[in-house]
């Protein structure tokens, strides 16, 4: 074969192989962009709602399984499981907020507010979170706090402006004259220390945090299949592959028809009654080196960190305790924190206007036998009241001392 047909060879194959498959892919990513195919959602029969594409991420879906799980057993109406779209797959963190998300959503934590059609507000930055929107820049005399957690600190079943993180925030704008504060909400409903880890690696370091306030636990001792474990360590190569792939319409709607053929949930149906090999979502050795290594790499930067425990188990709030302990930073038990307040609050001698509205809702004999519903929505998630309570402890114990002596 001379050299010229060798190149005419050579010319074929790039084009059947690579230049006509580019082609066609091109083609078809314009047709999906101007018809605006969803390639987000699949439908489900089982549950007569979408199934939101990150959820069925194998990484993401002991998350949504709790949800669907009482859906399936008609603990939650269907349309409970709307919120789900508020979230969209991650690179590092496998989940977070959609970007610029704007909406009301259906509180499903608390409820009596459920059965009444109650729903909170929920927006999120472009970064794909429940805060304001980070200036590139730091400006002179700011201080920058950064909350990391789980629903708790997201503040699910409460609006935007009534969590720890904003009430905080306006109150020490409006005593301090030293600093303007800064403070961000990373909290996603579902994150454990690992992904806590992971947003303070790759999100949090870069925006030059002063503070970081961590709050996990309650997540890290879910227990979860091992082989879904697995999935949450993969390597950076192919997280990179899949965020970049992502970014394509066709490839997001050739995974949406995998997934209406084999849907995660019709595993956990047909899993049900038999014996799976679990673990804890994160272990408490885990759990451990993740607080460890946030604290310690933040210290290399001069980032102070704090340790807040909200329904997090007793395991594991003794082995945060212990964690602070050793690295000499400031822990706070949350929960008890909240219980405290309670005698105050049932004699009617603090927080009075917010505690009305929660007597109206449940009435005095519900709250007689479940007080903790006075500061929580499920005996867990802060309610608006519970978020005004932490806010007082965050300031009181952190920060008053420092704003009078001007440090």
């Amino acid at each position: 074969m001379t050299s010229k047909s060798k190149l005419k060879k050579a010319f074929f194959y790039l084009l059947f192989f690579i230049l006509i498959p580019l082609i066609i892919f091109g083609m078809a990513e314009v047709i999906i962009r101007i018809t605006g195919i969803n390639t987000d959602i699949v439908k489900d029969e089982q549950f007569h709602v979408g199934v939101p594409m990150w959820a069925m991420n194998e990484a993401n879906f002991p998350i949504a399984r709790d949800v669907y799980r009482q859906i399936i057993d008609d603990d939650l109406p269907a349309e409970s499981a709307e919120w789900l779209n508020c979230f969209a797959e991650a690179k590092f963190v496998h989940y977070k907020m959609k970007a610029r998300f704007s909406g009301m959503v259906t509180n499903t934590v608390n409820r009596a507010e459920l059965a009444k059609g109650i729903k909170v507000f929920i927006q999120s930055s472009s970064l794909g979170f429940r805060t304001e929107e980070i200036p590139k820049k730091k400006a002179p005399d700011t201080y920058r706090i950064f909350i990391l957690g789980d629903s708790t600190s997201f503040g699910w079943g409460v609006n935007q402006d009534e969590r720890f993180s904003e009430l905080l925030e306006k109150r020490l704008n409006t005593i301090s004259s030293q600093y303007r504060y800064e403070i961000y909400n990373f909290g996603i409903p579902g994150y454990s220390s690992y992904h806590g880890r992971q947003l303070f690696d790759h999100y949090v370091l870069k925006y030059e945090p002063d503070m970081v306030i961590l709050s996990f636990g309650a997540n890290d001792s879910r227990k979860v299949p091992k082989d879904i474990k697995a999935v949450l360590r993969q390597s950076t190569a192919i997280e990179n592959l899949k965020d970049f792939l992502g970014n394509f319409k066709i490839y997001r709607l050739l995974r949406k028809i995998v997934f209406s053929l084999y849907n995660p949930f019709d595993k956990y149906r047909n899993r049900k009654h038999q014996t799976l090999e679990v673990e804890e979502f994160v272990t408490l050795w885990e759990y451990q080196q993740n607080l460890e290594h946030i604290i310690r790499r933040g210290r290399e930067q001069g980032v102070e960190t704090v340790l807040l425990g909200l329904c997090c188990p007793l395991d594991y709030l003794s082995k945060m305790s212990a964690v602070a302990g050793r690295e000499k930073v400031t822990a706070m038990d949350g929960m008890y924190i909240l219980l405290q307040k309670l005698p105050c609050i049932q004699a009617g001698e603090c927080y009075k206007k917010l505690a009305l509205y929660f007597e109206q809702l449940y009435g005095p004999t519900v709250l007689k036998n479940r007080r903790m519903l006075y500061v929580t929505s499920d005996t867990c998630h802060p309610n608006r009241l519970g978020h005004q309570i932490l806010a007082d402890a965050l300031y009181e114990r952190i920060f008053k001392t420092r704003i009078k002596s001007g440090s």
